[in-house]
């Protein structure tokens, strides 16, 4: 894939031999799935690693409540070992509608957890011997059975942060940055904070990888394609608590946040957010108006744009972003 363009796609929760080929036959550089929950995102992978060669095959996002780093580990070398070295680790503290409510699982320092968590894994991924004493996890060894050899000893580790302490985490501790629904306007102090994070760990910014979820609707009616991303939108701030709301708040979207969560259900709650918001969100229009918006994002400092269709999306929506966004 040498002198492409890069550029990812999430499948959120899509389990579509179909898709993840034509992805890898049009050039993506990488596979992103999500588990929530639904079907693990390990498992889809696994699938997906079947029938295709080349293409990277990442979690998008596991969150670290639900595992030990130890479990996550073996997950991440075995989907390794399956692909030939193509894992990739998205990871993020989800949140409490996730952790508490499904995994019944106490949401108590997500940041000091997530550091301790991504350190673990490394450890585990490099067969470091003895063991670690950490607030969380105290095991007391960290290598894989003599007869399990990971197939590498680095696993590009992603953390899907939003807030100024979670990406200077990302800055200090992870491979990349995976923000998702954050306004551009917004980005280049959220810039600021991953550099700070890499300074803190004495690594140059430029090697943290900034891999964006960008919102992607395609449509020759530019309208429907605006419907769908607004109801994404909605959703996320609606039903999914505190930070995407925070977020926004903070890019000075505050009325809009209330008018959803005011909204009487979610037809009304699509139709509270603005043009405005909606732009720096999201990627819609025509074939052409999405590609030079796609390279705007590029120019703004987004190393890798995952390309996702709105949730809900009927199949011409998902294959229209699938082929417009193909990596030149």
């Amino acid at each position: 894939m040498s002198g492409r363009e890069r550029t990812g796609v999430l499948f959120s929760l899509e389990d579509d031999l179909d898709l993840v080929q034509r992805a890898e036959t049009l050039g993506y550089e990488s596979v992103w799935t999500a588990e929530g929950q639904g079907r693990t995102a390990f498992g889809k992978l696994e699938r997906w690693a079947t029938v295709t060669d080349e293409i990277g095959l990442a979690t998008g996002i596991v969150n670290v409540y639900a595992r030990t780093p130890a479990t996550l580990a073996q997950a991440a070398a075995t989907l390794d070992a399956h692909s030939d070295g193509r894992a990739i680790l998205g990871l993020g503290v989800a949140h409490p509608g996730v952790v508490e409510e499904f995994h019944g699982v106490e949401f108590d320092r997500p940041l000091a957890r997530m550091a301790e968590f991504v350190e673990l894994v490394q450890r585990y991924l490099r067969g470091e011997p003895g063991g670690y004493d950490g607030e969380f996890f105290t095991p007391k060894r960290t290598r894989f059975w003599d007869a399990f050899e990971p197939v590498r000893e680095e696993i590009p580790i992603y953390n899907a942060a939003l807030g100024p302490g979670n990406v200077r985490l990302a800055g200090e501790y992870c491979d990349g940055w995976l923000p998702n629904l954050y306004p551009l306007d917004r980005f280049e102090e959220a810039r600021e904070w991953l550099a700070t994070g890499a300074e803190r760990a004495d690594r140059d910014v430029a090697d943290v990888d900034v891999a964006m979820y960008v919102l992607t609707a395609v449509a020759d009616d530019p309208a429907r394609a605006r419907r769908a991303a607004r109801r994404h939108v909605a959703y996320y701030l609606r039903d999914i608590p505190g930070y995407y709301g925070r977020v926004a708040e903070n890019a000075g979207f505050a009325d809009e946040v209330a008018a959803v969560r005011d909204a009487s259900d979610r037809d009304a709650a699509a139709a509270a957010i603005s043009d405005e918001f909606l732009d720096v969100v999201a990627v819609t229009g025509g074939p052409d108006d999405v590609r030079r918006d796609l390279e705007d994002l590029r120019s703004a400092g987004v190393d890798l744009p995952i390309v996702r269709a709105p949730a809900g999306a009927d199949r011409d929506l998902v294959e229209r972003v699938l082929e417009t966004c193909a990596p030149r």
